[in-house]
C-alpha cells in the first residue's frame, strides 16, 4: 500500500460523530480524520506486511492523525528484526504530537526474550532526551514491557535523572511510577520516600498512585500524607 492508497482508506473509513468526539480529547496537533482503534490497528497490520520501511521513511508533519499512528504500529506489529524496528521507530518518533499517538503506539510494542536488552537501551536513551515525546515514549514504552525485578532499579534511577521539559513527559513520568508501585511496590515506596524528583511530578505520581484500585487502601493513606506542599 502507498500513501494515497492508505489516505484513500482512512477518509472512507472516517467518522464525523467519532471525529469531534476524538478531538474534544486533543489526542494530536495534527489533522484528526475520525477513524476508530480497531480499524486503524486493521490497517497498520496490513502495513506492516508491505510496505511499511517506505510509508515510514516518507512521514510527514502534515499528515494526519490517524496516517501517523498507522506507521507507528506497523513498525512494532512488523516481523522486522528488532534492530530494524528500532530504526524506524526512532524515524518515527519525531512525527509524535500527542499523548495518544505516543501512548497508542507503545501498546503496540511486543518483544521476544532476546529483543529485551537492545530496545530496553533504546527506550532508556529515549527518556533521557531532551524533547518531551521522545521522552514520554521512552516513558511509555518502559510502563508496557519492562516493569519487573530485573529491571526496577533502573527504571527508578532513569525516572529521577529527567530533565523533564514539558507536560506530557511529566504525565508519563507520574503514570509509570504508579504502575511501578503496582507491581514493586517495596521498592517504589522506599524510591518515594528519598527522591529528587519536582514537586509537580512527585505530588502527580502519588494522585496517580492513590486513583488506582490495584494498590491497597492502606497504602493509600500513607501515600497521601507524604503529599507535598
Amino acid at each position: 500500500m502507498n500513501r494515497r492508497e492508505i489516505r484513500q482508506r482512512l477518509e472512507f473509513l472516517a467518522e464525523t460523530d467519532y471525529k469531534a468526539f476524538n478531538m474534544k480529547l486533543q489526542p494530536s496537533k495534527s489533522e484528526v480524520l475520525g477513524v476508530r482503534s480497531p480499524a486503524l490497528r486493521k490497517l497498520a497490520k496490513e502495513l506492516s506486511r508491505s510496505d511499511l520501511r517506505e510509508y515510514v521513511l516518507s512521514l510527514k508533519e502534515t499528515d494526519s492523525y490517524e496516517e501517523k499512528l498507522v506507521a507507528g504500529m506497523s513498525v512494532f506489529y512488523a516481523k522486522a528484526g528488532i534492530d530494524e524496528r528500532i530504526i524506524l521507530a526512532d524515524r518515527f518518533i519525531p512525527f509524535i504530537d500527542g499523548w495518544a499517538v505516543c501512548d497508542s503506539v507503545c501498546t503496540t510494542i511486543r518483544l521476544k526474550k532476546e529483543e529485551r536488552e537492545a530496545f530496553w537501551r533504546f527506550a532508556k536513551d529515549c527518556a533521557l532526551s531532551d524533547d518531551e515525546f521522545r521522552i514520554r515514549f521512552g516513558l511509555i514504552a518502559m510502563l508496557h514491557c519492562y516493569i519487573d525485578g530485573e529491571y526496577i532499579d533502573e527504571i527508578l534511577s532513569i525516572i529521577d535523572k529527567i530533565v523533564y521539559v514539558g507536560y506530557y513527559d511529566k504525565m508519563g513520568a507520574a503514570w509509570l511510577l504508579a504502575d511501578c508501585m503496582v507491581k514493586c511496590p517495596d521498592k517504589t515506596y522506599e524510591y518515594m520516600k528519598n527522591n529528587s524528583l519536582d514537586d509537580w511530578v512527585y505530588n502527580k505520581s502519588i494522585t496517580k498512585m492513590r486513583e488506582s484500585y490495584r494498590i491497597s487502601p492502606e497504602m493509600k493513606a500513607e501515600l497521601k500524607t507524604m503529599m507535598r506542599k
